[in-house]
């Protein structure tokens, strides 16, 4: 069985022995004596980094070995130096320290156990069970914040049975042997099997990004750290283009931006009753067209008061009628007809204008790259 160094963190370099190789698919799986890469679990991925100048591409644990995915094999009985990708160690750590930190006030605030748990690499998820309200969230969080700026020391630890038996800890798991507790001095004790970081102080800060109701409780989006930076350098940069295009300061967008939204729903009904005029004003104009086709060009309308249009406008004739729409590719159209095969119609007339659309017998739309005269020609000659 593989000896596992992660119970310090932030170890981030060591010496094995390769103990078995063995290709399987685009990977060779490598086993060591001992290694301080830390394996897919408990809601973490696995490590990366590199065995010499071997690529470790993911890190699994089966059947109690560490088996490292590598990109190239190396020699049983090989002695190799390990270096683990100390970026990518280092923000796992944050946010899962972080989340254990969290939920400690969480737990001893409301007594919630955290149900459910992943850390991506976008985001870090946990579900209480329970529903927190806003302004609990927003103590807990403080309270994190606040055990980060006192430095307080996490410990790793094995108790045994009889110790564990009087112990209050957190943990998904009924366990009784082989039990790691990750305590945070005085503000939570957790079984977890992965690295941490060996205080609070390390984890940088805390950020709840979201939460939500999920399954009879709540689902919390958090980041911490380097990964909460990020984020709030990116969500930074978005503020800062966005109060320049609004010309306002970072602090009066929302401001602005309620403005500009109100104005643009005065704007869209204006619009709305301009066009609801001018269909009236087509409509009313309409003359019979007995035995023939007929076209009607405009321009500014929506589909649904072309349609109101073609709906009016084929009581005026037996054949059909095409309302067309111009715009920047050519024109937008609704056909509608109460006696021709318009569905059966509408390839040919794609093929011959340009278009593509269809429908019913009853009524066809879609667009067309064909200018007027041409729609014109065909639509009261060909149709």
């Amino acid at each position: 069985m593989t000896e596992k160094l992660f119970d310090d963190g932030e170890l981030l370099t060591f010496v094995g022995t390769v103990v078995s190789c063995t290709e399987n698919g685009k990977f060779y799986d490598i086993v060591l004596d001992r290694t301080a890469f830390f394996p897919e679990g408990g809601g973490q991925t696995g490590d990366t980094g590199k065995l010499c100048d071997v690529c470790v591409m993911d890190t699994v644990e089966i059947g109690g070995e560490v088996v490292h995915k590598c990109d190239k094999p190396l020699e049983v009985g090989e002695a190799v130096c390990g270096r683990i990708d100390k970026d990518q160690r280092l923000r796992k750590m944050q946010n899962h320290s972080g989340e254990h930190l969290l939920m400690g006030f969480i737990h001893a605030k409301l007594g919630y156990d955290n149900i459910g748990f992943h850390l991506g690499s976008r985001e870090v998820t946990l579900d209480l069970n329970g529903v927190i309200s806003a302004k609990d969230l927003l103590y807990c969080e403080q309270a994190a914040n606040e055990a980060i700026a006192r430095d307080v020391p996490i410990t790793i630890s094995y108790p045994d049975s009889a110790a564990l038996e009087k112990l209050e800890y957190r943990s998904k798991l009924e366990m009784t042997e082989n039990v790691r507790i990750v305590t945070i001095e005085g503000i939570d004790s957790c079984a977890c099997c992965a690295p941490h970081v060996s205080s609070t102080g390390k984890i940088g800060i805390i950020k709840v990004i979201s939460s939500e109701n999920y399954k009879g409780g709540t689902r919390l989006h958090i980041l911490c750290g380097l990964d909460a930076l990020d984020l709030f350098r990116q969500r930074l940069e978005s503020t800062y283009a966005i109060s320049k295009l609004l010309s306002a300061k970072p602090e009066k967008i929302a401001e602005q931006t309620e403005r500009l939204l109100s104005e643009n729903i005065l704007l869209k009904r204006q619009l709305a009753d301009i066009e609801r005029r001018k269909a009236e004003d087509i409509i009313s104009s309409l003359e019979d067209h007995t035995d023939e086709s007929f076209c009607i060009f405009t321009s500014g309308l929506s589909a649904d008061t072309m349609r109101s249009i073609a709906n009016e406008a084929v009581k005026h004739t037996n054949k059909a009628v095409g309302v067309f729409c111009e715009n920047s590719s050519g024109h937008s159209y609704i056909i509608a007809s109460q006696t021709l095969p318009l569905r059966s119609l509408a390839k040919q007339l794609n093929t011959t204008l340009g278009g593509k659309g269809g429908g019913s017998d009853q009524m066809i739309q879609g667009s067309l790259t064909a200018e007027r005269e041409v729609i014109e020609n065909y639509f009261c000659n060909d149709l």
